[in-house]
Formats: C-alpha cells, structure tokens, sequence
C-alpha cells in the first residue's frame, strides 16, 4: 500500500487535470468549426475507445480508417497525460500528412487568429476555472478557518525572520503598521506584496514592544527556494500516523496515535523541527517524550544510519480557530482572487528561474514528488486532496502558458508571429522548432525525475 497509495493519488490528479484541460481544446474547436480526431486520456498505444464508425473497439484502429467528422475517444496504456489530435495542425505527434494538400475549411491552419488563440488557451482557461470552482465549493462547503494565533513557537535558524530577530515566543501584534489577529493574517502581510524592500513587525516579547525589520527579498528567496518562511505557531501537536515494521521506532515501542511531546530535552513545536533533530541524531541514541492516552512516556530509540526511525508524523492544530461561513458571490470572489494570487505566485518562482536566483532543483517538482504530495493531502482528507488538486491545476495552467515549443504558449507564439506577417509558416520550419522544443522538454522532465529520485 505505501507504494500503492501515491500511485493511486497521482493518477487521479493528472487524469482529472489532463481531462479538463483537454476537454477545453475539443470543445474550443467544435465550436469553432475544427474536426478532432482523437480525444485521448493517457499517451502511447490505444488500450480501447469508442467512435462513431466502428462502436468500441479494443486495440489500435485499422490505418485505413476514415472517422470523417467524428472522433476517436480512447484510453492509452501510460496514464501520464493525454491530448487532441485538431486535424491541419503541427503538434506534437508531428504528423505532417495534410500539408501536402489544400487546407480544408474544418482544419485548424484555415481558421483565423482569434479562433486559433481561443482553441488554444482554452485548456488553459480551464485549468484555472477548475481550480476556481473548487476553491469555491470549498468555501462555501466548510467555510473558512483560520489559527486564531500569533505566537510563533519554532523558527528556524535559516528563516529570514530568524535573521531579523523573531524568536520562539513572541506573539505578532503588527506587519508594516497593521494589525494582525489570526497566522494566516500574519503569513499574508509578509507575502502580498513583494515588492516592498522590507517590513516591518511588531511583536510583544515577555510584555516588551519590540520592532525588527526583514528584508522583502529575503522573504521571496525563502518562499520560492526553500519552500516556506521558516516559521511555525503554537499550539500545534506533532502525533505519529504510523510505524513501520521492524523499523526502529516499532522496536522501541512507539504507536500510532502517540503525541510527541519532546526529544531528549527540547520541546517540540512543529514537525520539521523533530524531523531536523531526528536527522541531526544519526545512529544515536534519543529519547522521545510522548503523550498516550493521556499518560505522558520516555521512549529510547535508536536513530538509523539514514537518520531516520521508520515513522510517519502528522500534525493537527488544537488552538482557537475563527471560523467564516460565505455567500455564492463572495466564494466565488474570494477563489478568483485566491486563484489569481496563486497564478502570480508561480508566475514569480519561474521568473526567479528564469533569472537564475533560484534553481531549477528548488522550484519543480517532478511525478514522484507530485505523487507524494497528492498521497499525503489524500491522508488528511478530501478536503486537502481536492485544494492539492487546484493547485496543482493552476500549476499545469501557468506552465503550459510559458512560450515554449511543445506547450500551448509556444503554438500561440506561432499564431501571433503568423498574424503580424499575414502568411503561415512553413511547416518544416515548425517541425524543427518542435523537435527542438520537445527534446528540451524531454531533457527538462528527465532532470526534474532524477532530482525526485535523488531526494
């Protein structure tokens, strides 16, 4: 089941993902008049379809078969994308058959620039709307809550905020001058606007006002390469899930259900802080206070070569939450406005990329990562599967956007160069540029799974 699950997980998401961004592009070039012929989920040979002529079929379709107006819906054997084939288009399949004849009302080369854009963009559009939709149901299902906190119990000692002076204790009063009242308040003020070279926080420590300020371009490196701000508030209780078997922590004694209460002397605040001591502690000796059925316990354990005890951690906040309950109207603003933030935030990390302030090793992720991540947000239910979900839809939006031959903002290149000289260009010219760009992609993709193998 631990390799199972993931697996599982990630199918989902990136079935579902390919499927509404695909189904944009069709339903776009129906309505533009443009034929498909194939309506995909999945790459490689066709396991099994469905299409007007032949009914269901299992196998690939004989070549000679003509589906005129009608389109192949198929299932392919690597459930690791999909696509539509749009008749008198140069796409990645690199099929160039219609170019030796006159171009045909219903093809996409015989359409004009808006129609190509709109075709285009609509998997894109979709991949935000999806997302949109999502955030709004979400909202307006379970309402929205927030920490009602703003103590801060670990910082880490990279954080930009550690630099600045914040430590374990003091309790946020104020970012730039506004009051904060809840952690998401708190996160949001040093996020919105990066902008601005600094901020500035105000913090009451042991009953004394105190002011520090941290660098904004601080506060964005940190965010975009190393995944966080580095900080973390109280009232959060780090429990184990599971326990491997024959691991170290299940020959100790340890159980799911146990709460973690402190590593040898140090009271543990937050999980990354117990994952970065256990890591620190490689083939030692530790002891964990835990809290079982309300009875506090030590447990000796030791710490693997790997640093690690063979167990799974969860974390729950216990404190006060503030809870908000929404209309349809202001789910649906507050999720195109959470929608739109989230699009200029990874808008910002692959500009850093592209910059090179930020590696791409830092910023992508690659399907295993993926893979995790949808496994561990299924873990704590729908509703965090179903966020994960809508990021990871407006992720596949933004990137497919960027002006790179192979994704939808390198054929809308196309179609903006071909509007501006009034003719098309030739079609060995855009096979090149496609096979150019394909083996890029390749090459990015194979990078981006050898950093997930390495971590």
């Amino acid at each position: 089941m631990t390799f199972l699950q993931p697996l599982i997980s990630f199918i989902i998401v990136i079935g579902v993902l390919v499927f509404v961004h695909e189904l944009g592009h069709f339903l776009t070039a129906l309505w533009t008049g443009m034929r498909a012929d194939v309506f995909a989920l999945g790459m490689g040979p066709r396991v099994f379809g469905w299409n007007k002529i032949q009914g269901f079929t299992v196998g690939k379709l004989p070549e000679d078969i003509d589906l005129g107006d009608h389109t192949d819906y198929r299932l392919c054997a690597f459930p690791i994308g999909g696509y539509v084939k749009i008749i008198g288009m140069i796409d990645e399949s690199f099929d160039t058959e219609f170019a030796n004849s006159q171009p045909q009302p219903y093809e996409f080369r015989s359409k004009g620039a808006l129609a190509k854009t709109l075709v285009l963009s609509a998997g894109v559009i979709m991949n935000f709307l999806l997302a949109i939709g999502i955030f709004t149901s979400l909202t307006m299902w379970y309402g929205h809550e927030e920490m009602a906190t703003t103590r801060v119990a670990w910082v880490e000692a990279t954080s930009p905020l550690a630099e600045a002076g914040l430590q374990a204790g003091d309790k946020v009063r104020a970012v730039d001058g506004n009051a904060v009242q809840t952690w998401e308040d708190f996160a949001e003020a040093l996020t919105v606007d990066e902008n601005l070279s600094q901020r500035l926080i105000s913090v009451d420590r042991n009953g004394e006002s105190r002011q520090m300020v941290v660098a904004g371009s601080r506060l964005v490196k940190s965010m975009t390469s190393e995944g966080g701000l580095g900080i973390y508030p109280d009232n959060v209780s780090v429990r184990i899930g599971g326990v491997v078997s024959g691991a170290p922590a299940a020959k100790a004694g340890f159980r799911p259900g146990d709460v973690i209460l402190a590593a040898d002397t140090m009271p543990v605040s937050s999980l990354v802080q117990f994952q970065r001591y256990i890591r620190a502690h490689a083939g030692r000796v530790m002891t964990v206070h835990v809290d079982r059925d309300g009875q506090p316990r030590p447990i000796s354990v030791v710490v693997s070569g790997d640093s690690t005890i063979g167990v799974q951690l969860e974390t729950e906040y216990v404190g006060e939450r503030r809870r908000e309950t929404f209309s349809l109207f202001d789910a649906l603003s507050q999720s195109v406005a959470q929608t739109t933030k989230t699009i200029a935030m990874i808008g910002t990390s692959v500009a850093h990329v592209v910059k090179g302030t930020v590696s791409v090793g830092e910023s992508f992720g690659g399907p295993i990562r993926i893979a995790q991540m949808a496994s561990r947000s299924s873990d704590l239910g729908i509703e965090s599967f179903l966020r994960f979900m809508a990021l990871i839809s407006i992720s596949l939006g933004v990137m497919n956007l960027l002006p790179l031959p192979g994704l939808d903002g390198g054929h809308l290149v196309f179609v903006a160069i071909e509007a501006v000289i009034r003719r098309e260009i030739p079609t060995s010219v855009k096979i090149r540029i496609q096979q150019v760009g394909m083996a890029l992609l390749l090459a990015l993709m194979a990078f981006v799974l050898y950093l997930d193998l390495s971590r």
